[in-house]
């Protein structure tokens, strides 16, 4: 059985997190973004969809007339339908057929743009920012150095690496030059002032 305190569990929810890349963070948003895409293309081929079922009905409704007209025509021996009639109904069809032409092409070309949009990869991500090694920057004119955070830093981890380097510093002062850092959620690539030890 394992048992473990309380005091432990506080002890370690405490300790500061590493740092954390944002690269996940940006994939996740540049694939949100092609969903919302991809749902806009897709409603607007659902509606050109509807609206060519509607011209489809029309259509198919100016035949079936036609047809009535010819059928109607063709038992009497006289002509009822006037040569204006007809031409007005051939009229009706080739309008409705070139709306159903331009209606489909209008639905190819959307399902077309959506097949890119899914296709394209998406972009590299950003390669992160040029930082230094983990020796202490060179020293600016205030006396100090500026310390770039890498993957897994805290602010223990880094006054480590300064004072093995000859530097001592403390944690106090390192807060204190930092005021708006939050220690407990480190960035990679987030500057950091070291104020250089008092002599």
């Amino acid at each position: 059985m394992l048992i473990v305190s309380f005091g432990l569990i506080a002890a370690l929810g405490a300790l500061p997190l590493p740092a954390q890349d944002t690269t996940l963070a940006t994939l996740l948003a540049e694939r949100q973004e092609l969903d919302e895409k991809y749902k806009s293309l897709a409603a607007a081929v659902r509606a050109l969809q509807e609206n060519q079922e509607v011209l489809q009905k029309k259509l198919d409704a100016a035949l079936a007339e036609l047809r009535a007209l010819q059928e109607r025509s063709s038992r009497t021996p006289t002509n009822w339908a006037s040569t204006e009639d007809l031409r007005r109904l051939a009229e009706r069809l080739v309008e409705l057929d070139k709306s159903r032409i331009a209606d489909n092409k209008l639905v190819l070309d959307k399902i077309a743009e959506l097949a890119k949009t899914l296709k394209a990869a998406p972009p590299a991500p950003a390669a992160p920012p040029a930082t230094p090694t983990r020796k202490p920057a060179p020293a600016k004119e205030e006396k100090g150095y500026e310390y770039v955070v890498q993957s897994g830093d805290t602010l223990t981890r880094i006054i480590k690496e300064y004072r093995d380097a000859g530097i001592k510093v403390s944690q106090k002062a390192i807060e204190e030059a930092n005021p708006g850092v939050d220690w407990n959620r480190l960035k990679i690539g987030q500057k950091i002032w070291i104020p250089a030890p008092a002599e």
